[in-house]
């Protein structure tokens, strides 16, 4: 290895090295979702495998790791593209071991194949692991290793409620749309969402586009007839809550704002095609259950307030408009909005109630 690069790394360890303590060192340069993932199982890993975290997060997930106050020895910014950089070079993705740092996402660990494995749910009783279970297994965690929601601390609630008053938002009454994704999925037209827009307007609600976060979203921002707001991370679960809707493409924040529980009603669009239930992204093959909560983290679906509808992004204008109106009206018995069957006739989240309960810690009111 060049001795530049050499030293490079032995400065980075020496910055991210507890030097009063021994503690696993987490890199996590992925998304929101990820970043969640692990800090909901910090609690679970610390008892598990004993000592404390060393967290290593992008500066803008810096809020994700205070909503989970007590359970970092340390937490330590860094951009992604410098995480990656190490990863690539310097971590054996086998290494599992105090003060070496480790990334917990399936694309950095192994031979990165751990999408086959969600894959697998496509064919019913043949197997597939959830987006949540895999990390259970990335971290060397038990199965029935519970979730921790979110905190959100009673001065973000205020900071939200002020911004709530700044833009004008109806309290219970609003709409809060999240279109915009960081991963290059297929994007649906604009005619889809001013559509919506439009017929929830009509229906009596203000909506809200987020215009903060996400790479790959509508051609016009914001939503046509939308007022625009940016919403940052630490805000996210409690504007939503006061909005009292929110309607969301699949992606990082709606992972979050579905762990934290904190909604009245949230409905997800999945881009699916009109001839096959495959998408290709960043070169890798996924199916449909791959885009939906049900099957990626079942435990944050029960008892949730949440509506998955596939909506295909190749889909005639008049089958865009339709779902869109269906999905303002909350038509949920819309063939469109999909429901994850079990293998006893019932949906699985009641086939499963029992352990599924037990993997999330409840919701405080």
């Amino acid at each position: 290895m060049d001795m530049l690069l050499q030293r490079q790394f032995a400065k980075f360890l020496e910055e991210v090295r507890d030097p009063q303590r021994r503690t696993w060192i987490i890199l996590n340069p992925h998304s929101i979702g990820e970043t969640a993932t692990v800090c909901s199982l910090a609690r679970e890993f610390v008892k598990q495998h004993g000592h404390g975290i060393t967290m290593v997060v992008p500066p803008d997930h810096l809020p994700i790791t205070q909503m989970f106050p007590g359970r970092f020895g340390r937490v330590l910014t860094a951009e992604r593209s410098f995480m990656r950089y190490i990863i690539q070079h310097f971590i054996d993705s086998n290494r599992f071991e105090l003060d070496f740092p480790f990334s917990a996402h399936q694309y950095d660990l192994g031979d990165c194949r751990g999408d086959e494995l969600f894959y697998l749910l496509k064919f019913p009783g043949r197997g597939g692991i959830s987006q949540t279970d895999l990390f259970r297994y990335l971290l060397r965690l038990p199965w029935d290793s519970q979730m921790e929601r979110p905190t959100i601390s009673p001065d973000w609630d205020l900071e939200a409620g002020r911004l709530a008053q700044s833009i004008g938002m109806p309290i219970g009454a609003s709409v809060l749309l999240f279109p915009a994704t960081t991963t290059p999925h297929p994007q649906f037209p604009d005619l889809f969402w001013e559509t919506l827009a439009a017929r929830l307007a009509r229906n009596g609600q203000a909506v809200f586009t987020n215009m903060k976060g996400g790479i790959v979203g509508p051609k016009t921002m914001p939503i046509a007839g939308t007022t625009p707001v940016e919403v940052p991370i630490h805000l996210g679960l409690s504007l939503v809550r006061l909005a009292g809707r929110t309607i969301c493409s699949s992606h990082g924040m709606h992972f979050l704002l579905l762990l934290g529980g904190r909604f009245r009603q949230m409905t997800v669009t999945m881009p699916v095609g009109s001839h096959s239930d495959d998408t290709n992204v960043t070169s890798r093959k996924f199916h449909f259950t791959n885009l939906m909560s049900q099957f990626m983290m079942p435990e944050f679906c029960l008892d949730a307030p949440l509506a998955e509808f596939a909506v295909p992004f190749d889909g005639t204008e008049k089958e865009l408009e339709r779902l869109a109106l269906a999905i303002a009206d909350q038509t949920f018995s819309d063939d469109s909005c999909l429901k994850r069957a079990g293998s006893t006739g019932q949906l699985y989240l009641e086939e499963h109630r029992d352990w599924l309960s037990g993997l999330i810690q409840p919701i405080v009111a």
